[in-house]
């Protein structure tokens, strides 16, 4: 159960269509949970938010992926002792981390979920010092992401179908590899030339493209997905493979579980940790087991 809440909404999720449904929401939370509700007011307000809420029992995120990006990293300031349990009412345009954690996408579901629902320890990632609840990536798919972000605002569109068509245009625009040195765990450095890292709590990123098809948030493990260079045309007809998740035959693809990976380039790599773009030439990356009590529904 959540016990006292704090609901932090983020009018702006799913190009705001999370602000209107404002109303809803109270009317489905009123008299069925003691809670204060507020709302985000720019990017990072609910990272400030959330670091204030110490004496509440838990913090409901709602919104999508980034806004739990922020409400985590906000609750990771609070010592552990007085730490609220995160929760989540997904309204946004990826709600990946409602897929990890089995949550509705149909709003008073994912609601008397919450009501009815159990805390469980969550492992959380850590990248350059930035928490993650579901994953990070780094080379190609983080240029969809960007891409996505852009044409999020020109066309509208949300979902798997935003990003089929980020990734689109980013194969036959933006399609190149990335020399890198990569070090996973305490094995040796390795020099390899890869499309793309990816390093996840969860199965699905960019909407539900299937990376690492058998992740989960509560082993301990990050899931860590690399694809080595090919050829457009040879990628053109595996991407479908990747986005349903049967890609690990491949043989440029490994699909392996690891504690940490590490990535070093002569030149900065576009990544994207939850859905948030960045730039780094320096990735370390690591999983922290158990880090976050999370709402889940009753049988997951």
């Amino acid at each position: 159960m959540p016990g006292r809440a704090l609901v932090i909404v983020n009018p702006a999720a799913r190009h705001g269509v999370t602000g209107t449904l404002l109303p809803t929401i109270e009317g489905l939370l009123d008299g069925a949970l003691d809670h204060d509700i507020v709302t985000t007011a720019a990017p990072g307000h609910g990272a400030e938010l959330a670091a204030g809420a110490a004496g509440y029992d838990s913090v409901i995120a709602v919104g999508g992926d980034g806004t739990v990006h922020e409400v985590l990293n906000g609750l990771m300031r609070i010592p552990l002792e007085e730490r609220p349990a995160l929760g989540l009412l997904p309204t946004g345009s990826g709600n990946d981390y409602r897929r990890t954690l089995g949550i509705s996408k149909e709003l008073s579901i994912a609601v008397r979920q919450l009501l009815g629902g159990t805390r469980a320890s969550m492992d959380l990632g850590v990248v350059n010092g930035v928490y993650f609840a579901n994953s990070v990536a780094i080379g190609l798919d983080a240029r969809v992401t960007v891409k996505a972000a852009e044409l999020k605002t020109t066309t509208g569109w949300s979902g798997i179908m935003l990003y089929l068509r980020a990734l689109l245009v980013v194969l036959f625009r933006q399609f190149h590899s990335h020399p890198v040195t990569i070090t996973i765990d305490d094995s040796p450095a390795e020099e390899r030339d890869l499309l793309l890292v990816a390093a996840t709590n969860g199965p699905t990123y960019g909407g539900g493209f299937r990376i690492t098809p058998d992740a989960r948030s509560d082993d301990g493990l990050l899931d860590v997905c690399t694809i080595s260079r090919v050829p457009l045309a040879s990628a053109l007809w595996r991407f479908p493979f990747v986005i349903f998740g049967a890609h690990g035959w491949m043989r440029p693809v490994t699909l392996e579980r690891h504690r940490s990976v590490r990535i070093e380039s002569d030149l900065p790599i576009e990544g994207q940790i939850d859905g948030e773009v960045t730039l780094a030439s320096h990735y370390e990356i690591s999983v922290i087991p158990g880090a976050l009590d999370v709402i889940v529904p009753e049988r997951w």
